[in-house]
């Protein structure tokens, strides 16, 4: 299992749930307005820095967690690297 930590610009919330949905991803949850630095500029919801990310995070089996990342990389394409869209896969087991 890998657990998929997805980092979007807010802008493309609605897009990333729509290919969790569309993957029929089990579940997963979300960190609205993430305020932060990174490699695509400062986000911090003010007048200075404007903007916000979106933090999501899902557990997927392997063949899934493929074609989801594929889906989210042709996202990051199209909406382009300024907009900022990551995505993180670390191994997991359920402990619980």
């Amino acid at each position: 299992m890998r657990l998929l930590m997805i980092v979007v610009d807010s802008n493309h919330k609605r897009d990333v749930e729509k290919i969790l949905e569309d993957h029929d991803v089990p579940g997963f949850t979300e960190i609205p307005n993430v305020l932060g630095k990174g490699q695509t500029g400062r986000k911090f919801g003010s007048r200075a820095f404007p903007g916000s990310s979106a933090l999501y995070f899902t557990a997927v089996d392997g063949d899934i967690c493929k074609t989801l990342c594929r889906d989210l990389e042709e996202l990051n394409e199209r909406a382009g690297k300024e907009e900022g869209l990551f995505v993180f896969a670390l191994e997991a087991e359920t402990v619980i």
